[in-house]
């Protein structure tokens, strides 16, 4: 008993302390499509961004061009290069047709949540418009993987919580986890050329106690979303020496 209640109180320590959020349960990788201009030339760069792959222009004509322009224009998201599901339990689970109709009320979600990001923010540095505009930065979303939530996960997760620690089902289990990607492109209204470029992936993030988010197919991919969309407008916001953190690798509450 006193081994595993050290370990409980171990592990916190152990992923805050690891490099990146990323970094902890599993390798996360994520190859951006050609929906990216400049897809092959993304980085990871820790010092400022939390996401895997990101691209700025150093194009000074695009840069100067950029500084001036004061609002943003989500468009509509797309999936139109949504990769097949990978996970057996996800294949399982579901089929292509309801993965597809689960996926429109996704991308609705994830168009509201950056909007949303920008609108409650009055120190923003861009305003959030409703339509496309030659005084405005466009902003274009792909989600390009999602493997939904499944029962036949959560439960087995929670089997091997029982006969050993809380999280380590989820350390583990990364079959049995939920998981999203997403890439976007912001464009320069003046130039009409990329100002900035990126693409991420999260995966279910491990939990102290059973929460609803697990109940839900969407629930791991609308958390995600929600990050992304307050992590974007940071980026967007803060100065270029600006750390923005990405989330840890754990949740004690998940809705």
């Amino acid at each position: 008993m006193l081994i595993r209640a050290t370990l409980f109180l171990l592990i916190p320590w152990l992923m805050i302390a690891c490099r990146t959020a990323k970094s902890v349960v599993a390798a996360v990788d994520v190859k951006p499509t050609g929906f990216l201009p400049h897809a092959k030339e993304l980085k990871e760069n820790r010092k400022r961004s939390p996401f895997i792959g990101n691209w700025w222009s150093t194009d000074e004509r695009v840069l100067e061009a950029a500084k001036k322009v004061k609002s943003i224009y989500v468009a509509p998201v797309v999936s139109n290069e949504l990769r097949p599901m990978q996970l057996k339990l996800s294949k399982l689970e579901f089929s292509d047709k309801r993965r597809d109709a689960k996926m429109k009320g996704l991308m609705t979600y994830a168009h509201d949540k950056f909007v949303s990001a920008f609108k409650s923010n009055k120190k923003s540095r861009f305003a959030s418009v409703d339509a496309p505009s030659k005084e405005a930065m466009t902003l274009t979303l792909s989600i390009i993987e999602w493997e939904p939530n499944t029962y036949s996960g959560l439960l087995a997760r929670e089997a091997v919580d029982l006969v050993t620690l809380p999280m380590v089902g989820s350390v583990f289990g990364k079959p049995s986890r939920g998981m999203i990607a997403i890439q976007g492109v912001l464009t320069e209204p003046k130039t009409g050329k990329p100002f900035f470029e990126f693409v991420d992936k999260e995966e279910a993030k491990s939990l102290f106690f059973f929460w609803p988010q697990e109940l839900f197919p969407t629930g791991q991919a609308k958390y995600a979303i929600r990050e992304w969309a307050r992590q974007f407008e940071k980026l967007m916001t803060t100065p270029p020496d600006t750390q923005i953190r990405d989330s840890l690798p754990f949740q004690i509450i998940a809705f």
